[in-house]
């Protein structure tokens, strides 16, 4: 007899082989490629996207618009049998918060081009929502795209319901290779998974997450230019910046250390 077990099952369709589970088990590894920009928003209207008890730190955003390609140990035959189960495009705004005397990044808005990725995030509280997502790729057999270097020029941009969201644009400098990523690679994540009770019978998720994950980057900077636009469905007017910005242009992995809940979220003043 299979019994449903904790963290047997990462997700339904429940299938006595497993197989027919949207999200297979983890652990999950993840490799990124994209391009993101730093800057500076207003401290005051972030808190119209970070809920109490986060606290706004000074007001720094990292955005990216990354191709990602995952693997699982639990989940080798996607690679020949559906390999595009294993690769998606992602956007994402990050934002320096402070939380029981520790600094964190915090991300309130995520957007992916895949069914699994998005179901996969929100188990553990990463805000996705389905999204058209584009940006410049490189090929080593093209030149001029061959490879990082001085002048290279890139953009994305994540688009939603008929609304460019927003749009970033970046051109590398001669600063040479680095493994610093803002925020990415400075703090912890802190997340907030939450599922609404929606029925007086059901029980609401409300918990603050602690993500802590071992990256490892290769980073190259130079000007950055982000046009922050927003849709009906969208709320990215508190993101949009007060500074100029940095472009960085990356390849990172991640792998999850530790995910463990340390909170509650408590809502907006």
């Amino acid at each position: 007899m299979v019994t449903i077990a904790p963290h047997d099952f990462w997700s339904g369709p429940l299938t006595k082989t497993r197989k027919s589970a949207l999200v297979p088990r983890g652990p999950w590894v993840y490799g990124l490629t994209g391009l993101g920009v730093s800057y500076k928003a207003d401290p005051s209207l972030l808190t119209d996207v970070v809920p109490k008890p986060l606290r706004v730190s000074d007001g720094s955003v990292f955005a990216y618009i990354t191709e990602i390609v995952t693997w699982s140990p639990n989940a080798v035959e996607l690679s020949t049998e559906a390999p595009d189960q294993l690769y998606y495009h992602e956007g994402a705004f990050f934002v320096r918060v402070e939380y029981g005397g520790k600094t964190y990044t915090y991300c309130p808005f995520m957007w992916v081009d895949s069914d699994i990725s998005l179901l996969r995030g929100l188990l553990v509280g990463w805000p996705k929502k389905l999204a058209k997502v584009a940006l410049t790729k490189t090929h080593p057999m093209i030149s001029g795209l061959d490879r990082p270097r001085k002048g290279l020029k890139l953009g994305g941009y994540v688009a939603r319901a008929g609304s460019t969201l927003y749009r970033v644009r970046v051109e590398l400098g001669d600063d040479g290779e680095g493994k610093y990523l803002p925020l990415l690679t400075e703090h912890p994540f802190i997340l907030i998974r939450y599922f609404a009770g929606v029925s007086p019978t059901l029980a609401t998720v409300n918990e603050l997450v602690e993500l802590v994950g071992e990256i490892d980057a290769r980073t190259w900077r130079g000007r950055g230019e982000i046009e922050v636009i927003g849709g009906p469905n969208d709320e990215l007017e508190s993101l949009k910046p007060i500074s100029e910005a940095v472009g960085y242009y990356f390849n990172m992995a991640l792998k999850l250390k530790s995910v463990s809940a340390v909170g509650r979220a408590e809502g907006f003043s």
